[in-house]
């Protein structure tokens, strides 16, 4: 019976061998970021490295993934959308649905972008392309995966002895957490929307 992606990460990972499968699966290689992630944390409960240490090597890894593809799609600008070996992740239907969504919402994209696992790449080197400046990237991106890396990392670990079902459901961990982060980020608007509102307050007049 051939072994499944996670089994061969638990046979054979290591903190070093996770992070540079993290970073390869930001660059749209088959290294589901979900399951590497998993990974890491079941390691951690098997005693590989602490807890706190895998949460951290995963926030790296995905962080610096995402990094590289924003500075490769950088690179290529607009050619990006008719170069033959990305183009194909532009449709025209994707490019204008993706190009409505930071007409209305601009840089906040990136962070619901980074729980859409079928619209994440577009969205990243979409960002790039158009000139998103990579400080503003790295902010909206951090800040989800402050959300995301720690929990899937979590249920790995709290879900050691029984880590295939676990497996199967982090579909549905992640449609709660993009929920909670779209929920947060809504939050965020709120209050900003409300400071702007508000009046300024009367100077205080002189003596």
């Amino acid at each position: 019976m051939t072994a499944s992606p996670l089994q061969l990460l638990l046979t054979h990972g290591s903190g070093p061998l996770l992070f540079l499968a993290l970073v390869a699966g930001g660059l749209g290689l088959p290294f589901p970021e979900d399951l590497v992630q998993l990974a890491a944390g079941v390691l951690s409960h098997r005693g590989a490295m602490p807890l706190p240490a895998a949460i951290a090597l995963c926030f790296a890894g995905v962080l610096c993934g995402d990094t590289v593809l924003f500075l490769t799609a950088r690179r290529l600008g607009q050619a990006l959308y008719t170069h033959r070996r990305t183009r194909r992740l532009f449709p025209p239907e994707r490019r204008e649905r993706i190009q409505g969504l930071y007409a209305k919402h601009g840089s906040r994209v990136v962070f619901v972008g980074r729980f859409m696992s079928v619209l994440r790449v577009p969205v990243f080197a979409m960002a790039a392309a158009e000139g998103m400046p990579l400080r503003r990237f790295l902010l909206w991106d951090g800040l989800a995966l402050c959300l995301s890396s720690p929990l899937v990392v979590t249920l790995g670990y709290l879900g050691s002895a029984s880590v295939d079902r676990v497996a199967k459901g982090v579909g549905r961990v992640e449609h709660f957490v993009a929920l909670a982060g779209v929920a947060a980020l809504l939050v965020v608007l709120a209050v900003r929307h409300a400071r702007e509102k508000r009046p300024p307050r009367p100077s205080p007049r002189g003596p």
